[in-house]
């Protein structure tokens, strides 16, 4: 995409509006940024779209935005909006940010999505494919955007490659993006609140496919009828199972993974993989298949293996105290990320639940528990989760240190404490790392008890 003298705006000043706005910047489009939160506009910020000659305006949409050329739109802003609505009318390309850098990127593009895992999953190939030698950089919804990642490839002369991690509502405005490897790890109601229905989300998530050609790769989860039912692609299709399927390169078989390279299976004993749970041996044999055709030799994928530790706030260890251990799993805002983090345990559960529903139908979790375990709710999702799960009569406790302090009270030596809450944190918390980490510091305090418990 030709970019000179196109006016260009960005609406939304958060990460990746930003980051896109600079680049588009560097290439020499007219750049503006459109912000409704008067808030957001501190000197810093200004500074920075004066060193790039970004102009700005906040606390308002003017009517300049219907005189661009293209529209770049924040995740955050639904395309069901009224300002994007006038400017489909209008004829004004919207695209997102992740489109926009895939513009610029002048090396392989490997782009995870699925409603569960894509964090570690990212997270997961960029480590395997740096320990096999070659240059990788984590990118996208993950903290550093994929327009940063590109301009500061541009900026230092480097090449890496780009693995990519992307929501739903980044790929609703791709148009050309085209991956040459895609990962779907998985697609489970989400964000039902923001879409017309669940075959409408679904859909929006294998729209990652739909550019991709012959000689391109797709990751796919076969054992997900989701994906299976709705993901159409021309690429070459490497599937991800529980079982060996006959085009399988890596899988678990219970006691190890064994991985596929020129055609040769080398194997590493379970125990060996510092990954904890069973949504992780999906998430390990999909990155495993998706650094494979850039690699030579298996070395790196194993140290990779026997190294790469949870991303924090995924079923993340927080600590033990009187031989029950705490876990953080506040990343996990919905009931099929519970379900799996809930998989992951032998002992009796005391699981924390609640924040923001998102629509979410609780009574999914009911088969995953036991009558050994124990549920704690809070913020606004208290009630709802009660009524859903009476059977495990649920205890309202309203705030995060109520409700670990109770568990740990209620619960005997070898069980497992686990904030897993199936909701956003929006009620009480900025966001799920400000909710994990209270949750951790809670577990320090008790931690500083521990010994003082009866």
């Amino acid at each position: 995409m030709r970019v000179v003298d196109k006016i260009v705006t960005v609406l939304g000043a958060g990460r990746s509006g930003i980051s896109a706005a600079i680049l588009l910047a560097k290439h020499e489009a007219r750049v503006r940024i459109s912000e409704m939160n008067k808030d957001m506009e501190t000197p810093d910020l200004l500074a920075i779209f004066n060193e790039h000659g970004i102009e700005y305006e906040f606390a308002h949409h003017s009517e300049q935005i219907f005189h661009s050329d293209f529209v770049i739109l924040s995740p955050g802003i639904p395309t069901s909006s009224p300002i994007v609505r006038e400017l489909n009318i209008r004829d004004i390309p919207v695209y997102s940010e992740i489109e926009v850098a895939s513009w610029f990127s002048e090396s392989p593009i490997i782009a995870v999505t699925g409603s569960n895992g894509k964090t570690t999953t990212t997270s997961l190939i960029a480590d395997m494919l740096n320990r096999c030698g070659v240059d990788a950089v984590a990118c996208g919804n993950i903290g550093h955007s994929f327009s940063q990642a590109v301009y500061t490839a541009i900026v230092s002369g480097t090449h890496p490659m780009y693995v990519t991690e992307i929501s739903s509502f980044q790929l609703e405005t791709t148009k050309s993006f085209k991956p040459n490897v895609a990962v779907i790890l998985n697609i489970t109601p989400d964000h039902l609140d923001r879409y017309d229905s669940f075959l409408d989300y679904a859909l929006t998530k294998c729209r990652i496919l739909i550019n991709q050609e012959k000689e391109d790769v797709a990751v796919l989860n076969r054992d997900d009828e989701v994906i299976n039912a709705h993901a159409e692609t021309r690429a070459y299709v490497i599937p991800v199972s529980k079982e060996k399927l006959p085009d399988s390169i890596a899988y678990f078989d219970g006691e190890s993974f064994s991985f596929k390279l020129d055609k040769t299976w080398h194997h590493l004993e379970k125990k060996d993989i510092k990954l904890f749970g069973i949504h992780n041996e999906y998430n390990i044999a999909s990155a495993a298949s998706a650094v494979s055709p850039f690699i030579k030799d298996h070395q790196g994928v194993f140290t990779s293996l026997r190294e790469f530790e949870s991303m924090p706030h995924r079923i993340e260890f927080a600590g033990e105290a009187g031989n029950i251990r705490f876990y953080n799993d506040s990343k996990g805002t919905n009931t099929d990320a519970v379900k799996m983090a809930i998989q992951s345990f032998d002992s009796p559960l005391h699981l924390i639940l609640g924040g923001r529903d998102k629509d979410s139908d609780f009574k999914e979790l009911a088969p995953y528990l036991s009558d050994a375990d124990s549920i704690y709710v809070i913020g606004e999702a208290s009630e709802k989760i009660q009524q859903q799960l009476v059977a495990f009569s649920p205890l309202a406790c309203h705030d995060m240190e109520t409700a670990v302090m109770t568990a740990f009270e209620r619960a005997h030596p070898g069980d497992a404490i686990l904030l897993s809450p199936a909701c956003t944190s929006f009620d009480q918390y900025s966001d799920y790392v400000a909710r994990g980490n209270h949750f951790k510091q809670v577990v320090k305090n008790i931690m500083g008890l521990g010994n003082e418990r009866k």
